[in-house]
């Protein structure tokens, strides 16, 4: 890296109590103390009061939704630049589902990570690069001897996942299924577990009481009609639960899965006939679970921790200066 021990200035685009994924923020702040650079956080409401009373950063990122922003972006960068004079990357974190907001950035900003590699290719700009979210190393608590439940899944009941947990049913009723969220058609809150809302610890203290943890991709836009952008890139999910060690199912939408991790670390499925040869082979072998899931786990604590993101991201602009 070009600079010595560059300072940066990371900008939450949400106020905190709006922030639905206050946990990425978390992992990030105690990611952030492991790279060779410093990071110092703040609010996007108050950055330009605080901003100019600390030492001038060699780069701000803004970071997360750029849906709607409580505060006047344009303003923000148009005085950070006027006072701070540095480089501004955005790192977006819902491509595509909110692209139609995010497609100016460009115009905006010096430099746009996507968190999915295949909006990248929408922005038309030689600046914008793929950043997929990440996981943190800090959750070491290891799964139950003798977990309560066969299968856990926590989402909200978009209609393709509601398709696909109907299409298992079948099969999921022969186990102990507990899912977690909202918007669950009548059918599926039937025939399971039905928990509406948890908090991030006590999700995690789920996830180490159950055997497998389904991984079902999200399909539902907010701001995505000028494109209709497919998604590609695997969610922060599937990085979260392979560095905890649990072992998971991940219904095989998005090819690009296997860009991060080998098919030895991550156990995919496409089909009910599959997803129901792979449950009676992992549900009752906790021994060859935990091989895979320890190779899972090895595999994102060697490349895909937030740490890594950070390194990445800073590496590129400098780079690019």
């Amino acid at each position: 890296m070009s600079h010595i021990h560059p300072i940066v200035h990371f900008i939450w685009m949400l106020p905190e109590h709006l922030d639905s994924n206050c946990h990425i923020r978390e992992m990030l702040m105690s990611e952030a103390i492991h790279c060779d650079f410093t990071i110092q956080f703040y609010q996007s409401e108050s950055y330009l009061q605080e901003a100019t009373k600390t030492k001038q950063p060699e780069l701000i990122i803004l970071f997360g939704s750029f849906y709607k922003p409580n505060f006047d972006i344009y303003n923000l960068i148009a005085q950070a630049r006027a006072y701070l004079g540095t480089r501004i990357a955005a790192w977006v974190t819902e491509d595509p589902y909110e692209f139609d907001c995010n497609y100016l950035l460009p115009k905006l900003v010096d430099f746009v990570f996507s968190n999915d590699k295949n909006s990248c290719n929408y922005y038309h700009s030689q600046n914008a690069y793929h950043l997929p979210l990440a996981a943190s190393a800090n959750n070491t608590s290891k799964p139950t001897n003798q977990p309560e439940w066969d299968f856990v899944f926590c989402g909200v009941g978009f209609p393709n996942r509601i398709d696909i947990i109907e299409g298992l049913q079948d099969i999921l009723k022969n186990y102990s299924t507990l899912i977690i969220g909202s918007n669950w058609s009548t059918q599926i809150a039937e025939n399971f577990f039905i928990r509406h809302q948890v908090d991030y610890d006590e999700l995690l203290s789920i996830y180490r009481n159950s055997k497998i943890v389904l991984n079902l991709s999200r399909s539902f836009d907010i701001e995505n009609k000028i494109y209709e952008i497919v998604p590609s890139t695997p969610a922060p999910r599937t990085f979260e639960v392979a560095a905890l060690g649990i072992f998971q199912l991940v219904f095989f939408d998005r090819p690009e899965l296997y860009e991060y991790f080998t098919q030895q670390e991550i156990i995919s499925f496409s089909s009910k006939q599959e997803f129901a040869y792979l449950a009676e082979k992992y549900i009752n072998n906790s021994q060859l679970r935990h091989n895979i899931t320890n190779k899972a786990k090895q595999r994102v604590h060697s490349e895909h921790l937030y740490r890594h993101r950070l390194q990445t991201l800073v590496q590129e602009v400098f780079n690019n200066l």
